[in-house]
C-alpha cells in the first residue's frame, strides 16, 4: 500500500519541528486552530464537559481539552503532539471502561463538533460524524424510512463502536456495522486528510474495520442506509425480568432460541445479573431478557418460551419506533466500572448455569466492596450472521464461520479505593468462565481464529491482548498498515488497543 510518497518527508519535518516546539503543547495548538475550534483549560465548563465519560472511573484530567472543528484543525493538533511527543486521547462518545483509552493526562481531543448525521436518500447512504452518539443518529433518522446497523446502547459513541466492529440489533440480517461501512474520512498521523474505502486506500480500509485508533483520527463514517419499516410504528420489543428461582428456565429458553431461530429480524440479549441486597450482600442472580423483532408483526410463537415463564417485570409492546426502542441517552453514570469479554460457540443451558454460579460467587466477594451491579450479557446471533463479506475484508473478526458469540461482563461499583479490586475481579471471573466454557467444548481454538470482541475487553496487563481480537494473520497485516501510515508512532502516544 502506498498512501503518500511524502511520509518520509513528513517524518523529517516532525523531527525538525520537535527541536523548536514550545514546551507547552496546549499553547502551541491554540495558535494553530481555526476560529471555530476551542481550547479549554482546567476547571472551565468546556473542560469539565469534554472529559466526562459514562463511567466515573474512566475520567482523567488532561493538560487541556482541544475541540477541533475540521480536519485541518486535527492535522495541526497531530503535528504538535507528534513534535512534542505529548500523550493524547481522542474522545468520541466516551463509553469505554478502560481509563486512558479516551482519556489522558496530556492533550484531550474532543470530537464534539463532529456530531452530525446526514442521510442521502438518492445514494441510500448515511454520513455520521465521529463525535456522534447513536441516540443522535437514530433521532435524525427517525421517520425517514431508513436506519443504519448501529449500537444497541444509545449512549455509545459511533466512532469506538464502529472501529471495533459493531454488533447490532440488525446483525442477524445485515452483519456488523463495519460490514455496512462504505467510506471513512481520516486524518493520518502526519496531519494529512484522506479517504479509505473498498476502492481507495484499501489496506487502510481493512485496518480501520476493527483496528481502532492506530492509523489516525477518523472524522466521518459513511454507512449503507438500511430500510426501516414505515409508518413510524415499525418494530416490537420489550424487556422482561424474572425471579432468581426461574433462572434455569430462562437459560433453557435462551439456548433453545439460539438453536431454533431462523428469522433474521429476531434477536435477543440475555443478562445474568447480581444486585445488592441489605448490608452489602448480594441476592442470587436474576435473569433479564431483551426481545427484539424488526418488523410490525411478530410471527406467532416467536418468543413463546420467554412469555411462558412468569415475569417480575414485562414491558413488551409495540409496534414502536426504533428510536423509542433504543431508549434515552442516560448521560454520565453515577458508577465506576469495568468491562471484560469472552466469546463462545452457541451456549448450552449447562454453561449458562456456570455463568450464574460465577456471578453468584463474585457477588458474595464484591458486595462488601461497594458492588452495585454485576452482570454478564449473553448475545446470541444466527450462524449466518457474519457470512458476508469475507473475513479478509476486515481486521475483525479473524474468522466469520463459525460465528462466535460475544459476551460482555460488567461490574459496577461506587468506591474509588476499590478500583484495583474490581479490575482484578473482572479478570478472574472472565478466566473462570472461559475455563468452564473450554471444558464444555464451547471455546473455538485460537489457532483456528478464535477471538474475543475488543469493545468489551479489559485493558491492562491482566486484561486482553491484541492477538486475542485479530489472530496472528490479521495482526501481521495491521502492523504493516501501521508502519506505512505511522512510521513515527504518533498514534502510540494515544491510549487504546495498540498493535
Amino acid at each position: 500500500m502506498k498512501l503518500f510518497d511524502g511520509l518520509k518527508l513528513a517524518a523529517l519535518f516532525f523531527v525538525l519541528v520537535s527541536s523548536s516546539s514550545a514546551a507547552d503543547p496546549c499553547s502551541t495548538i491554540s495558535t494553530s486552530l481555526s476560529a471555530a475550534a476551542n481550547v479549554y483549560k482546567s476547571n472551565s465548563t468546556g473542560y469539565n464537559l469534554a472529559i466526562e465519560h459514562w463511567l466515573l472511573s474512566s475520567i482523567e484530567e488532561p493538560q487541556c481539552v482541544v475541540e477541533p472543528s475540521n480536519a485541518a484543525d486535527i492535522g495541526a493538533i497531530l503535528k504538535t503532539v507528534a513534535a512534542t511527543r505529548t500523550p493524547f486521547a481522542v474522545k468520541g462518545g466516551g463509553h469505554t471502561s478502560n481509563k486512558g483509552f479516551s482519556s489522558t493526562t496530556g492533550v484531550h481531543i474532543s470530537l464534539a463538533q463532529f456530531n452530525y448525521t446526514r442521510l442521502d436518500t438518492a445514494t441510500q447512504t448515511v454520513a455520521i460524524g465521529a463525535g456522534t452518539r447513536w441516540i443522535s443518529a437514530y433521532t435524525t433518522l427517525n421517520g425517514t424510512g431508513f436506519n443504519v446497523v448501529g449500537g444497541r446502547n444509545p449512549s455509545v459513541g459511533v466512532a469506538g463502536f464502529t472501529l471495533g466492529g459493531g454488533y447490532s440489533w440488525k446483525t442477524n440480517a445485515h452483519g456488523l456495522a463495519i460490514d455496512n461501512l462504505l467510506q471513512v474520512s481520516i486524518v493520518l498521523p502526519n496531519g494529512t486528510a484522506t479517504l479509505a474505502s473498498a476502492t481507495q486506500n484499501k489496506d487502510l480500509f481493512f485496518a480501520l474495520k476493527g483496528g481502532f485508533n492506530n492509523f489516525g483520527i477518523v472524522t466521518e463514517f459513511v454507512f449503507r442506509a438500511i430500510p426501516q419499516d414505515l409508518p413510524l410504528i415499525s418494530l416490537q420489543g420489550g424487556h422482561l425480568s424474572y425471579a432468581a428461582s426461574d433462572i434455569t428456565k430462562v437459560n433453557a429458553a435462551v439456548a433453545a432460541f439460539e438453536q431454533q431461530n431462523t428469522d433474521t429480524r429476531a434477536a435477543i440479549v440475555s443478562g445474568i445479573t447480581g444486585l445488592p441486597g441489605a448490608n452489602g450482600t448480594f441476592a442470587q442472580p436474576i435473569a433479564a431478557v431483551q426481545l427484539f423483532y424488526d418488523g410490525p408483526v411478530v410471527p406467532e410463537g416467536m418468543f413463546a418460551d420467554f412469555f411462558a415463564i412468569p415475569t417480575v417485570s414485562n414491558n413488551w409492546g409495540g409496534p414502536i419506533t426504533f428510536l423509542a426502542w433504543s431508549g434515552k441517552d442516560g448521560g454520565v453514570s453515577s458508577l465506576r466500572g469495568v468491562f471484560h469479554a469472552f466469546s463462545t460457540l452457541p451456549h448450552t443451558p449447562e454453561f449458562l448455569q456456570d455463568v450464574v454460579d460465577e456471578v453468584s460467587a463474585f457477588g458474595a466477594e464484591l458486595g462488601p466492596k461497594s458492588a452495585a451491579y454485576l452482570s454478564v450479557a449473553i448475545e446470541p446471533f444466527m450462524s449466518g450472521a457474519l457470512s458476508s463479506p469475507a473475513s479478509s475484508s476486515s481486521a475483525y473478526p479473524p474468522v466469520r464461520s463459525p460465528v462466535l458469540l460475544p459476551s460482555n461482563i460488567f461490574f459496577g461499583y461506587t468506591d474509588a479505593s476499590q478500583d484495583a479490586a474490581f479490575h482484578s475481579a473482572v479478570a478472574r471471573i472472565q478466566a473462570n468462565i472461559v475455563a468452564k466454557a473450554r471444558a464444555r467444548g464451547l471455546i473455538y481454538p485460537e489457532s483456528q481464529g478464535g477471538s474475543i470482541y475488543a469493545n468489551y475487553a479489559l485493558g491492562g496487563t491482566d486484561g486482553a491482548h491484541v492477538v486475542d481480537f485479530y489472530g496472528e494473520e490479521h495482526l501481521a497485516k495491521l502492523r504493516c498498515v501501521r508502519e506505512e501510515v505511522d512510521p513515527l508512532g504518533v498514534m502510540r502516544l494515544a491510549g487504546g488497543w495498540k498493535i
